[in-house]
């Protein structure tokens, strides 16, 4: 393994590195470390998907620009899938939460983070979903959810769109997509903002603002506090200047959408021997029950619920 990333990274100066493969995301990216005389750098192998690399270095370029703490492209090859990243360290913030003060004063910065991003004029040629977009990758969960009711998640599709159509019709603004702890590490050595360091945005897309605050309060993989959740959005609109009914109820929205999206892409995971995220099913499962308590959702409640079994686990 190592030898064949050495042949990759070979003419960058850092073919002489020391290399130990990291873990990655559910992606087919690959990850390295590579240190040489010191320094270390991170290798992103998107071979298989180099819109993705190039959208990566896009979408770097733009967040840097702006102050934010993306990593620096040590080594640009993204037409070829191929960059080495300045290396952000190995503190994630979800190392952070269990320590309550320090866990909320994160994620209060995180919320500055995202309100900054909400401001910022979005770079060209991002997606911009539709509500039948939205719904539409949900779809994950029809076809591998064990147990899972089609023609009642069909019906009950039907009335997310109508309720994620009128979400939309606010304004939008650039989402990470992937927000969440996992993908924030901490660095405490800079400054503001710039201490929460980036990674995995190259899917960013334009959408409602709430969709990357609904990312990081509903993480599938950190338990985040409910006090630290309620307490949270409504510091968020009390610094955006949102109207908390209309921000509650969109939260719920896309809470619904992302995460019964999620369910079904752990389920088709594990239908290809990557059993990793079953644990966090029920996690996730109770993000989506609890979503469904919104108003919004009388009537589509029931049925989602009777179309889901829940996971072994779940409260219900």
């Amino acid at each position: 393994m190592c030898d064949h990333i050495r042949s990759l990274i070979e003419g960058t100066g850092w073919s002489r590195s020391d290399i130990t493969p990291i873990a990655g995301d559910m992606s087919a990216r690959r990850y390295a470390r590579l240190v040489l005389d010191g320094k270390t750098a991170i290798l992103m192998d998107s071979r298989s998907d180099i819109p993705s690399a190039k959208a990566f270095v896009c979408i770097t370029h733009w967040l840097r620009d702006a102050g934010l703490s993306a990593p620096a492209l040590i080594v640009d090859r993204s037409s070829t899938g191929l960059i080495i990243l300045e290396d952000l360290g190995s503190c994630p913030v979800s190392d952070l939460i269990a320590d309550t003060a320090q866990g909320e004063e994160v994620f209060r910065l995180c919320l500055r983070l995202l309100l900054k991003l909400r401001k910022l004029a979005p770079p060209t040629g991002l997606l911009r979903p539709t509500a039948e977009d939205l719904g539409q990758w949900t779809t994950l969960a029809d076809h591998h959810y064990p147990g899972a009711d089609v023609g009642a998640l069909v019906e009950f599709r039907l009335g997310l769109v109508t309720i994620l159509r009128e979400a939309l019709k606010s304004e939008t603004s650039v989402s990470l997509r992937d927000f969440h702890a996992d993908n924030l590490m901490w660095l405490p050595d800079r400054h503001d903002t710039a201490r929460l360091g980036l990674l995995d945005y190259q899917d960013a897309f334009l959408t409602h603002p709430v969709y990357d605050l609904v990312s990081l309060l509903t993480d599938a993989r950190t338990e985040v506090p409910n006090n630290l959740r309620t307490s949270c959005i409504a510091e968020y609109c009390a610094i955006s200047g949102d109207d908390p009914t209309h921000l509650n109820t969109a939260f719920a929205c896309f809470s619904a959408q992302r995460n019964l999206r999620i369910l079904g892409i752990f389920a088709r995971a594990a239908e290809t021997g990557d059993t990793r995220h079953l644990s966090k099913q029920s996690r996730v499962y109770g993000y989506l029950t609890e979503a469904l308590q919104h108003a919004v959702f009388d009537g589509l409640r029931d049925k989602l619920i009777g179309a889901l079994p829940a996971p072994s686990g779940a409260a219900t």
